[in-house]
């Protein structure tokens, strides 16, 4: 009699305990717009760190790839065309964005690197997204590569992408610790992140 009430009280449980959970599916634009998110940090290949831990050295790195991949366009060039200036302002605006802090200390005034030669295309989808007790989420996801011509849809599926002919390989895992600024539609900001290479 004792078993059978056991097992009784652990099938009215165990579904109880489902409900109780607290994570929500993504919604397919909160998750375009974290994929989109992440990939800056995929694209620069942002190194793996701790809250409260990047270096001034960490943030120009993000910064300078960020502005190669996104900005370049809108950015002066060298008389050769080969580099282009990127004003310390601009770093700053680009750490506070998605890193929610600027550089202490500017050692020049613009920043000169070269453009990139685009070999790879890489990108980044979130598969999971979880509340914390912090008011932060903890964001799960893959980073992506193929060539740098491929047509492909980076909010699409691997079945996508192999309907299409299009041969696109994980590279990584990640983590990524995030806030959000600005309420429910407002931007996010990435305080913690771990990658790990997929070999």
């Amino acid at each position: 009699m004792k078993r059978l009430f056991a097992l009784c009280l652990v099938a009215v449980l165990i579904p109880c305990l489902a409900l109780a959970r607290t994570d929500t599916p993504l919604r397919p634009d909160e998750k375009k717009k974290l994929d989109t998110f992440f990939s800056n940090f995929a694209e620069a290949n942002m190194k793996s760190f701790d809250r409260g831990s990047l270096t001034d050295e960490a943030l120009l790195y993000f910064a300078i790839w960020h502005c190669i991949f996104n900005a370049a366009d809108s950015l002066k060039r060298t008389n050769d065309g080969n580099h282009i200036v990127i004003p310390a302002d601009v770093i700053d605006k680009v750490t506070e964005k998605y890193l929610g802090q600027k550089i202490k200390t500017h050692k020049k005034p613009d920043y000169v690197d070269s453009l990139a030669t685009g070999e790879a295309y890489v990108f980044a989808q979130v598969d999971d997204l979880q509340k914390r007790d912090d008011e932060t989420w903890l964001a799960k996801g893959t980073v992506y590569y193929t060539g740098s011509g491929a047509a492909i849809d980076p909010h699409g599926s691997p079945k996508d992408w192999e309907k299409a002919g299009e041969d696109v390989r994980v590279s990584a895992k990640f983590t990524g610790t995030i806030q959000k600024a600005g309420g429910e539609k407002g931007r996010y900001i990435l305080l913690e992140y771990a990658v790990t290479e997929v070999e």
